[in-house]
C-alpha cells in the first residue's frame, strides 16, 4: 500500500489478511474517504484441482467516525449500515463487504469505472434521449426496490448514480436513506432537510414534514431535466427564489432540445416536477409511461430484476412483522478484532444486469 495513502501498518495487516489493497485515493470528504481497491482470493484446491485466483477492483469508502459528527454518528450512520446489508438489486451499486475496526468503517462497494453521472454529462454533454430513456429505467428500478422495502432514499442526485464499464446505472450513497414506516406500518414523514438544495423537492424547502417516497420522485425529475438539457431546472442561487420558480412550474426546456425531444418525455419530466404531491406521479407510473414504451425492450423485467422485486416485497413484510435481524456479527481474528457487517463469503453476487443502449449489454 502507497505510504501516500497514510493507514497505520495495523490497518494495512488488517486489509491484507482479508485480501484488500488500497491503490489510490479517489476522492474524499470531510469524514470519508474514498479509495480505488483491489480484492484477490485464493480459494483452497480440491483433490486433483489447482488453486483458483480471483481478483476484481472495487471501491472502498472509509469513514472515520471520530472525524464525524455526532449526529450523523449516531442517526445517519446505523440507518445507512443497516440499509446497506439488506440491499441486492441489480441497478443498485452492489456491496461488497463491510467492517468495522475501532473508530473505522470500511465499506467495499462495486466499482464503477466510468465514474458518475454529472461527470458523464459534463464530459459529453446532454444524453440522447435513447440513452437517457434506458437509464431513467434503471434509476427508476432502483427506486422502486427501495420503495417497495418501504425506504427512501432522500439524496437522489447525479453524484450518486454511477455509470459502469458497459454504460449501466447504477444507484449508490445511502447516507440519507430511512424506512417510511414503523414497525406497525404506519407511514413516518421526515422533517429533516436532506440532499443538495438544487435536487431538492419544494414541499422540502418549505420546512414542513414531508413525505420522503414523493419527495425522491421529483428529485428524479430534475435528473431527467438535467440529463437531456446539461442544464439546472432552476437557479438555486436563492432559496426562496428557487422555491417560487419551482411552485409556479418556472421552467423550461434549453432552446437546443426543445424541438428535437419527444412530447412523451416533455410530458414524463413535467409530471416528475410537478409541485402539488398529490398530482406528481410515482415511480410504478414512470416504468408504465408511454415514454419508456417507446423501446419495448424495457417493458419486460429481466430475472434479476424480478427476483429484486419479489425479494423487496419480502423484506417489507419482515420490516412490518418487526422481525429485525442484527446486521453484526462478531468474529475474533489473530491480528484484530473486527466487527462484520456484510462478508463476501457469504453474500451472492447479484446477478447480471442487462440493459444499456444503443445495444442491450450486460455487465
Amino acid at each position: 500500500m502507497s505510504s501516500e495513502l497514510h493507514h497505520s501498518p495495523s490497518e494495512e495487516t488488517t486489509l491484507q489478511a482479508r485480501g484488500y489493497q488500497l491503490l489510490r485515493k479517489l476522492g474524499e470528504g470531510s469524514y470519508a474517504k474514498v479509495y480505488l481497491a483491489e480484492y484477490k482470493i485464493v480459494e483452497g484446491a480440491h483433490a486433483g484441482e489447482r488453486a483458483s485466483k480471483y481478483s476484481t477492483q472495487l471501491a472502498c469508502k472509509i469513514i472515520d467516525t471520530i472525524k464525524a459528527p455526532k449526529d450523523f454518528v449516531k442517526k445517519f450512520l446505523p440507518r445507512e449500515l443497516e440499509i446497506l446489508v439488506k440491499l441486492n438489486h441489480p441497478h443498485i451499486i452492489h456491496v461488497h463487504s463491510i467492517f468495522q475496526r475501532k473508530a473505522k468503517y470500511f465499506i467495499f462497494m462495486r466499482f464503477a469505472e466510468h465514474g458518475d453521472l454529472l461527470e458523464f454529462i459534463l464530459r459529453k454533454g446532454s444524453v440522447s434521449e435513447a440513452q437517457a430513456r434506458v437509464w431513467v429505467r434503471q434509476l427508476s428500478l432502483a427506486i422502486q426496490y427501495l420503495h417497495d422495502m418501504e425506504i427512501a432514499h432522500r439524496d437522489l442526485k447525479c453524484e450518486n448514480a454511477l455509470i459502469t464499464n458497459n454504460y449501466n446505472l447504477k444507484l449508490a450513497d445511502f447516507g440519507f436513506a430511512r424506512y417510511t414506516i414503523d414497525n406497525q406500518g404506519k407511514k413516518v414523514s421526515s422533517e429533516t432537510y436532506c440532499g443538495s438544495l438544487s435536487y431538492a423537492a419544494p414541499e422540502i424547502l418549505r420546512g414542513m414534514p414531508y413525505h420522503p417516497k414523493i419527495a425522491d420522485l421529483w428529485s428524479l425529475g430534475v435528473i431527467v431535466y438535467i440529463m437531456l438539457n446539461k442544464a439546472m431546472p432552476f437557479d438555486d442561487a436563492n432559496i426562496k427564489r428557487l422555491y417560487e420558480q419551482q411552485s409556479n412550474k418556472r421552467w423550461r426546456f434549453r432552446a437546443k432540445v426543445i424541438d428535437i425531444l419527444s412530447e412523451q418525455v416533455k410530458k414524463l419530466t413535467a409530471h416528475l416536477l410537478e409541485p402539488d404531491t398529490g398530482k406528481r406521479w410515482k415511480v410504478e407510473q414512470v416504468l408504465s409511461s408511454d415514454w419508456l414504451a417507446m423501446d419495448p425492450r424495457l417493458m419486460q423485467l429481466n430475472p434479476a430484476e424480478q427476483a429484486a422485486m419479489q425479494q423487496a416485497q419480502e423484506e417489507r413484510k419482515r420490516h412490518l412483522e418487526g422481525r429485525k435481524a442484527s446486521i453484526q456479527k462478531k468474529k475474533k481474528d489473530s491480528l484484530d478484532e473486527i466487527t462484520m457487517l456484510k462478508d463476501p463469503r457469504m453474500v451472492d453476487e447479484p446477478a447480471k444486469t442487462a440493459v444499456s443502449t444503443p445495444g442491450i449489454v450486460e455487465d
